[in-house]
């Protein structure tokens, strides 16, 4: 049996089954070598370790739940030509690739954080919405992911999994929120994030950490992708690299104890080859104060 196993600090609360016991659930994102969804997988496939305390799977089921998604585009005046070339075409066609019925928003980074297209399921909506905008002034991504992920809460259906998208380039950040601020805000009010980091010119190293720093953290937080790409060129490469991860869920319910701080797990698959993504939150106070 092969496993990925990674810290996990679970926060929800779930129903307790029996005294002093309580069921807990997450969503797992079970991939192959190739990075498509592992499909077929039942609850006599997976095991799962607590603190290296085996627990009893209760239920273990593909993540059909519908989608609502909010897709933000950097289109600061540092994307310039890029964004018509490579962007507007890319992104468009990701949206194609979504799940049927899934509710989606487009946001813009230009300037100020914007809500270029409403929630929506016509993916014919995003070509023309995203062909009507010039790149102009800064990067406010920052702060376009926690009012794009604040929005996508308010705008959630009931039952819905929701999912951040961003696309952005390495241009000069303008935004108001810190790093910690802004992962902060997102981390609370999506289920998953789906990061590209175009690493092209036009800011300092601090502008470019603080992005990396907000792309990773949101990525781990949520069993997610944040990956980086060299040039706008590969940006519908790397879309469709992020696409199969709303395809690859799967509700993983399982019994433990309550009152838990810190919950390492583990989960095996058997299936040779396959990778397992689970949540993992930061600890922010370790982080902001190591010697604590």
């Amino acid at each position: 049996m092969t496993g990925f196993t990674l810290a996990v600090l679970l926060l929800a609360q779930a129903s307790a089954v029996a005294p002093d016991t309580e069921v807990r659930a997450l969503t797992a994102t079970v991939l192959d070598k190739e990075g498509e969804p592992v499909e077929g997988l039942g609850q006599q496939d997976v095991a799962l370790s607590e603190n290296g305390v085996v627990r009893d799977i209760t239920s273990f089921k593909p993540d059909r739940r519908p989608l609502t998604v909010a897709v933000i585009v950097d289109t600061s005046q540092a994307a310039g030509s890029e964004y018509r070339l490579n962007v507007v075409d890319a992104v468009s066609a990701f949206i194609t690739r979504l799940p049927s019925g899934t509710s989606y928003a487009i946001w813009t980074t230009g300037d100020r954080p914007t809500k270029l297209l409403d929630y929506t399921e016509d993916p014919a909506e995003a070509s023309p919405a995203l062909g009507r905008v010039a790149p102009q002034g800064g990067n406010y991504m920052l702060d376009a992911l926690a009012e794009a992920s604040k929005d996508l809460k308010k705008n959630q259906r009931e039952g819905n999994r929701t999912a951040v998208v961003a696309i952005s380039g390495t241009g000069p950040e303008l935004s108001y929120l810190d790093k910690w601020r802004s992962a902060d805000v997102a981390e609370e009010n999506a289920d998953l994030f789906l990061l590209l980091q175009v690493d092209v010119g036009g800011a300092g190293f601090t502008e470019r950490a603080n992005l990396s720093y907000v792309f990773e953290r949101l990525a781990k937080a949520s069993g997610g992708e944040y990956d980086a790409i060299l040039s706008y060129m590969g940006t519908d490469s790397g879309l469709r690299k992020l696409s199969p991860y709303l395809r690859a869920g799967y509700r993983l319910a399982y019994a433990t104890v309550p009152d838990v701080k810190k919950r390492e797990i583990e989960v095996t698959v058997a299936q040779p080859g396959t990778e397992v993504r689970l949540p993992i939150r930061t600890d922010i106070e370790a982080e902001l104060n190591p010697e604590s």
